[in-house]
């Protein structure tokens, strides 16, 4: 069962419970909406460790991959590995290989990663409003 779903039924035989914690309808609780595919998709990939941060750092342009582990302290090599190689596969980061001595290799937001930028603000936005600066 969907946490918001299951939640939704412990309030609702919450709500149907009488005086002494007797439960007046169980039934009460019978309906609940899924959560939408597309926010459950979105919600996945920006829940996976480190995801968005570092999205958050590519949208201040293209970044070497040592540019993204300082603009992102605490991640490892291989968590940054990973996250680059499903937002290339997600094509919402392209990344770029320049043939110079050495090669230099930069990662940037694709127009579909940039898409992602007005959420991602929004996300940061509620967060400075609304979560202690402990969380």
């Amino acid at each position: 069962m969907q946490i918001a779903c299951y939640l939704q039924k412990v309030s609702e035989i919450s709500d149907a419970c009488q005086p002494g914690g007797i439960v007046a309808d169980v039934e009460t609780a019978s309906t609940c909406e899924p959560v939408g595919k597309p926010l459950s998709r979105v919600m996945t990939l920006l829940g996976k460790r480190w995801a968005g941060m570092i999205l958050s750092a590519l949208m201040q342009g293209s970044l070497r991959f040592n540019e993204i582990k300082r603009a992102v302290p605490g991640v490892s090599d291989r968590i940054l590995i990973e996250r680059l190689g499903e937002f290339q596969e997600l094509q919402l980061v392209a990344r770029t290989v320049t043939e110079t001595s050495p090669v230099r290799v930069e990662y940037a937001l694709t127009d579909r990663g940039e898409a992602m930028r007005p959420a991602i603000t929004e996300l940061t936005r509620w967060a400075e409003q609304n979560l202690s600066p402990d969380l």
